[in-house]
């Protein structure tokens, strides 16, 4: 018999990222932005920042420009005081933040030019079978899971990570995770 998990609050934030924002990019983050070959990437990457800067300034007290990241061994982005992760896909971005307990999250495209089936069954998921948006669900929850203990892609998640589906626009798919407990989604809507 599964042992139940307790929920934990994880704030979801659901970001436009054709939307302008107020420039709060450091300089580093800028030449990052200025590599990227086509502009909707630079705009839609640039924006995701600026709103991950604005929204985690709303809980650590801190104005936008001044948020520090440091990066774990495989890439994920902190900063102190606060638990939080950041994704995005074409023209809209995930952030989901939780005070004391790791998190990841995820937002995909659902694509027709992609065979997701394959892709689960490369990274180690055994129930590839169903419709392309349910597959779709299943790559978002184990990106999210694997981004909540900032693991590689290929590493399998253990099974204290806890993913849940939350609500995506039109066309996509997503998901939220934390460790050792079960999401509580509270949305908050997009940043300013």
């Amino acid at each position: 018999m599964a042992r139940l998990v307790d929920s934990h609050p994880v704030d979801v934030w659901i970001v436009e990222l054709d939307q302008p924002r107020p420039a709060v990019l450091t300089p580093e983050e800028q030449a990052r932005a200025a590599r990227f070959r086509f502009e909707a990437d630079r705009r839609h990457w640039s924006n995701a920042r600026c709103a991950l800067r604005s929204i985690l300034s709303r809980y650590v007290g801190t104005p936008p420009e001044d948020i520090r990241f440091t990066l774990g061994p495989h890439g994920k982005p902190a900063t102190e005081g606060i638990e939080f992760n950041l994704s995005h896909a074409r023209n809209w971005g995930a952030i989901a933040v939780s005070y004391t307990i790791p998190v990841g999250i995820d937002i995909e495209s659902i694509r027709d030019n992609v065979e997701i089936d394959k892709l689960l069954s490369r990274i180690g998921e055994t129930q590839t079978q169903g419709p392309k948006e349910h597959l779709f669900q299943m790559w978002t929850r184990r990106e999210a899971r694997t981004k909540a203990i900032g693991s590689p892609l290929m590493e399998i998640p253990p099974a204290y990570v806890v993913a849940t589906d939350i609500l995506a626009p039109a066309g996509f798919a997503a998901s939220v995770a934390l460790m050792n407990r079960a999401p509580q989604v509270r949305y908050c809507g997009g940043a300013e």
